[in-house]
């Protein structure tokens, strides 16, 4: 087959690549990672680059490659790492993990020995593999694993290593549909010792859950998107490793939380039903596997443990989001919404728990949007009226310059436009025409077209363009806003409760935790409460998951908390589609 070179500016990067390739998949040789919303189908319009020397603007994932090239690939296509939520709220946790290290200066001659020395150092019997070896003369360091569903010896001895050293380290990560967030702790002494994060780069199959379940159904697809995943983990670990000074083979264990699609992923189940009636998870079950049977950076005895996934669309995240709230022992009537691509809601009410999935879609997260892009240098993330000047005002990430608006700077913008009255209750653009004598000059020069639909421009022109809402925008945001808002009447309907029983909304998510209070309320994507009983918890899923990694009592209860939680599915309910036509109104 015939081959052809790449070269990529500005980046002076060179592949070499069969023809009939796109210059998506060039562009992913290169290390240049594109944006692409909609998987590669050519719908977002995302993944924009100019072939030179004519300044030909194409579609990467769509054009093919048929000769020698050079590319110029714009910022607005690149996906560059974007601010993502690492941290939760401070909380202490008492660290009792399902691992200890016991040393020897000399380990004892007779299993029978060494199992009374270990069951009175730990203060629990403690098992003995039945072929287990014993290394030659001179100090070991015995390395225990707690399995809880043992109804005896819970400890097990995993193996004696030949060393004084006591590190024991390990690492929580919360598998996010668009980010990836792992904790690296001392097991020992519960203190995190670093913290990292970045894309999820499964995005590149699609940027929603259902994009990745056809894909993963296709044949050599589920295995494409386990080794992704199990990529990123590791460069997250060496990279955690690397910061707290510390290797990867001190790392024992990795407690894994995501959404259902997410789990199912990283362990290789069956995903097709996941995207059919009645969306059936292949398995609800926490598991334990040997690290090393993923090609996991942990020690060669290092265990991967999956929590509890609740349903098909309801996962394991959701159990960390509530332990991190203590939803389990909660007096009050709380409600919890982790606002991301996957929107899961839970309701705590008189000791119930009700829990939701709504397929929000990565609008929120200006996936899907003219202009929209995750939260990066250059884009905006605050848009506010200027009552002084009657014009808008931004926040920009970064050096100032927007090229673009991300999740919290396009629910401000809503909130602006719909309380100025450029948006109709019904989601539409006012005429300009009524809005002469009402709107301030300013506001109403923003207003133009796009496509010969209605638009208003929230930044003028810096460099190759403006950045525009327009009106298929906001039609994207008000169904995304639409599905979280009757997502949460259902769960309140269910247990028959309005706005008034609600004492506490927590709002967690690197989405949720940056957007304003009171724009999140103006066009309804919260329900009417007062502003001052909303708070926001951070990655409460990152924090959840690091509570099960350091106390093993608290990941005995998942189970238990897991089946606590009536899962109410959304679609199947008669009244649902009255819901959310009603929720769609601003």
């Amino acid at each position: 087959m015939q081959h052809f070179t790449i070269q990529f500016l500005p980046d002076h990067r060179t592949v070499r690549i069969h023809a009939g390739a796109t210059l998506f998949e060039a562009a992913g040789q290169a290390d240049i990672v594109l944006v692409s919303p909609c998987g590669g189908k050519g719908h977002c319009r995302k993944c924009k680059v100019h072939i030179e020397p004519s300044g030909e603007e194409v579609l990467a994932c769509q054009f093919k490659i048929t000769q020698d090239l050079t590319v110029t690939v714009p910022r607005a296509s690149r996906y560059y790492r974007q601010q993502i939520l690492v941290h939760g709220r401070e909380k202490k946790i008492t660290a009792d993990p399902c691992w200890k290290k016991i040393h020897f200066p000399d380990p004892p001659a007779t299993k029978e020995q060494l199992q009374k020395i270990l069951s009175d150092a730990a203060g629990e019997p403690v098992a003995i593999p039945p072929r287990f070896s014993f290394p030659a003369e001179g100090e070991a360091t015995a390395v225990l694993r707690f399995d809880g569903r043992r109804r005896e010896q819970g400890w097990e001895l995993v193996c004696l290593e030949k060393t004084n050293h006591r590190h024991l380290y390990g690492a929580a990560v919360d598998i996010g549909t668009t980010t990836v967030v792992l904790h690296l702790a001392d097991l020992q002494t519960g203190k995190i010792l670093a913290t990292v994060s970045t894309a999820n780069p499964q995005h590149q199959r699609g940027d929603d859950v259902i994009s990745r379940i056809h894909f993963a159904s296709k044949p050599q697809g589920q295995d494409w998107m386990q080794r992704e995943i199990i990529v990123c983990l590791n460069g997250l670990l060496r990279q955690a490793a690397g910061e707290a000074n510390v290797h990867t083979e001190q790392i024992y264990e990795l407690v894994a939380v995501g959404n259902t699609t997410m789990n199912h992923l990283l362990m290789k189940f069956p995903v097709a039903q996941l995207g059919q009636s009645p969306y059936a998870p292949h398995t609800t079950d926490a598991f334990d596997a040997p690290a090393q049977n993923f090609g996991l950076a942990l020690n060669p005895h290092g265990n991967l443990h999956t929590v509890q996934n609740i349903a098909g669309f309801v996962g394991s995240d959701t159990v960390a989001d509530a332990i991190a709230a203590d939803l389990a022992t909660e007096p009050q009537t709380t409600l919890l919404v982790d606002i991301g691509t996957n929107t899961e809601i839970v309701l705590c009410h008189h000791g119930k728990l009700y829990t939701a999935s709504c397929a929000a879609g990565p609008a929120l997260e200006g996936a899907r949007v003219l202009h929209g892009s995750r939260a990066m240098d250059g884009a905006i993330q605050r848009v506010v009226l200027d009552s002084s000047t009657g014009d808008i005002d931004l926040d920009v990430i970064g050096d100032g310059t927007p090229h673009s608006i991300c999740g919290s700077g396009l629910i401000d913008a809503l909130a602006v436009l719909v309380e100025a009255g450029v948006i109709s209750p019904a989601g539409g653009f006012v005429p300009k025409e009524e809005l002469a004598g009402k709107l301030s000059h300013a506001m109403l020069a923003r207003l133009t077209e796009y496509e010969k639909q209605p638009a208003f421009v929230l930044a003028k022109e810096t460099g190759n363009s403006a950045v525009i809402l327009t009106q298929r925008d906001v039609r994207q945001l008000q169904l995304a806003k639409a599905a979280i808002r009757a997502g949460i009447k259902v769960l309140k309907k269910t247990a028959e409760i309005d706005n008034t029983r609600i004492e506490k909304l927590l709002l967690a998510g690197a989405f949720g935790n940056y957007i304003q209070k009171t724009s999140a309320l103006r066009i309804g994507l919260l329900p009417h409460v007062a502003a001052e009983h909303i708070h926001f918890i951070g990655n409460a899923a990152g924090g959840g998951a690091l509570e099960i990694l350091l106390n093993r009592t608290i990941r005995a209860n998942c189970r238990t908390l897991a089946r606590r939680m009536e899962y109410i599915e959304l679609a199947s309910r008669p009244d649902f589609q009255d819901i959310f036509a009603d929720s769609l109104m601003f």
